[in-house]
């Protein structure tokens, strides 16, 4: 039998949502209800999993039922196999935490989990981890779009840019096996003209674009620890969401971080 396989969704066919939120922690270590950092899961719609189903079966070809398995909504995707001259399901339940519109809500749920299962998205499961670190554009409650996802011949995700949807500013860069320095070192020259902190920039103030590009550019290092000595040695602390503007801004042209 022919296999049937589904193209990898594009950037502007995946939506991103907010998933685990991280606490502020007081000076005792005791959590606040200010969030610090949040994570970003990489979700699609079903009208998305319609459309590719109609581009690469047939509209006729395909369709869907549901049935209630205890308090749990399953849907069942079936696609017309021609040369068997019979129709294949695939099923999955549906998620019932919904506020509102709960029936509808499980009923999608339970459709786009089926599609899944037939390999639509699948691809999704596969996202780095997208953590933001919020600061006076960025929170849990602002909007963000996928701009670029690039895949290998495996649909493993290679590249992949989460922007603002207000400020137009890319909050998280995910290249996969980047070459990250022409010399293959991990610690970069001397910082020409460091910056010292000023008094109105606070640590922690680095900014989200900045963040995102470095972030990036450590997960892909071979010693990350020679890089965290060399931020330590020349900006006092090992931590990057503690460095400032203008330090984030002399590591990122230093790297040639730029024009990614």
């Amino acid at each position: 039998m022919k296999e049937l396989s589904f193209r990898t969704l594009t950037a502007n066919e995946i939506e991103c949502r907010v998933g685990n939120t991280i606490k502020k922690k007081d000076q005792y270590g005791k959590s606040t209800n200010e969030v610090e950092a949040f994570y970003l899961l990489l979700y699609k719609n079903a009208r998305v999993d319609q459309c590719v189903l109609d581009e690469t079966v047939g509209q006729f070809n395909w369709q869907c039922k549901y049935y209630q398995v205890k308090n749990t909504m399953v849907c069942s995707v079936g696609i017309y196999n021609e040369e068997r001259n019979e129709w294949l399901w695939k099923d999955n339940g549906g998620d019932d935490d919904f506020t509102t519109e709960q029936v509808k809500g499980e009923l999608s749920d339970a459709f786009k989990r089926a599609c899944f299962n037939w390999g639509i998205g699948r691809e999704l499961y596969y996202s780095p981890k997208i953590y933001i670190k919020c600061d006076n554009a960025n929170n849990e409650k602002s909007r963000y779009s996928v701009k670029v996802i690039e895949y290998d011949q495996n649909k493993r995700i290679t590249r992949l840019a989460i922007i603002n949807d207000k400020t137009k500013e890319i909050v998280f860069l995910y290249v996969k096996d980047k070459k990250v320095a022409e010399n293959g070192e991990n610690e970069p020259k001397k910082v020409e003209n460091e910056p010292t902190p000023q008094a109105n920039e606070p640590k922690g103030s680095i900014t989200t674009h900045d963040l995102a590009l470095i972030q990036e550019y450590v997960r892909n290092v071979q010693n990350q620890d020679n890089f965290y000595k060399w931020v330590e040695k020349h900006f006092n602390t090992q931590q990057l969401e503690q460095l400032t503007t203008s330090q984030g801004k002399a590591i990122v042209k230093k790297l040639g971080l730029e024009n990614d």
